[in-house]
């Protein structure tokens, strides 16, 4: 199974971090974040990725090169001019073909473990893809997720407002999809916030009738996405 990994993103809330460095390429404990993300995902027998890149994006390829260094196939693709993570992941179309993916942001750091279930339950299950969550108090900084009685998920909603959230489970970023994916993601139209929104396409494919499984994690989840959490993540990478 290949593995798409978004790494396009500006990085804005790192300030003068990315001024000249791709936020995925902010190192903790000596390593980009990309390669703590991509190390842990081989250990977990992922070797074939697409990485999705657009700013600043020669410094990522450049330090990756192919991924033979990490025991891995990395190729590149570059984002469109859309914006969102509907739009990054609907770039590596081509690439993925017409196989089941996995889909991860590159600033999301978590155990081997983690991916390993992530695609053990979409082995088992079957349906149209994989939600990995956590519980969180209020998701209203990520994605809430809504999980019915029977199981499945209901519902994915994009920054609920504070305090709204219905659920307290939370996208935690990683994702295995079948192929339909991208022919949602080609259906999409601009989101409130102007962006072309993974969370519509999955919403649209469960309105349809297809199913959506969660995947529950377990142990650290880090999201590398500010100065504080970049801290934070490295006192306990550290830790062990």
């Amino acid at each position: 199974m290949k593995a798409v990994v978004l790494a396009a993103g500006r990085g804005t809330r790192m300030g003068d971090l990315t001024r000249d460095l791709p936020k995925p390429m902010i190192r903790v404990l000596g390593k980009p974040v990309l390669e703590h993300v991509l190390r842990r995902m081989v250990a977990a027998g992922i070797t074939d990725f697409v990485v999705v890149v657009k700013h600043l994006a020669e410094v990522i390829r450049n330090y990756f090169g192919d991924g033979s260094r990490l025991g891995a196939r990395i190729q590149y693709v570059d984002q469109a001019d859309r914006y969102g993570t509907g739009a990054a992941y609907l770039s590596a179309k081509q690439l993925v073909g017409g196989e089941p993916s996995m889909l991860t942001f590159a600033d999301v750091i978590t155990s081997t473990r983690t991916y390993a279930e992530a695609i053990r339950v979409f082995e088992n299950k079957g349906g149209a893809g994989v939600v990995t969550v956590n519980r969180v108090d209020d998701p209203y900084t990520g994605a809430a997720v809504v999980i019915g009685r029977d199981g499945r998920i209901e519902q994915i909603i994009e920054k609920p407002p504070k305090g709204k959230s219905p659920s307290k489970w939370n996208s935690s970023g990683i994702f295995v999809f079948s192929p339909a994916v991208f022919d949602y993601l080609e259906r999409l139209q601009p989101s409130w916030r102007g962006e072309y929104e993974l969370a519509d396409a999955q919403n649209l494919m469960i309105a349809d009738g297809l199913s959506f499984y969660p995947s529950y994690l377990e142990g650290d989840w880090l999201d590398v996405g500010s100065p504080a959490a970049l801290k934070l993540a490295e006192r306990i990478l550290q830790a062990g």
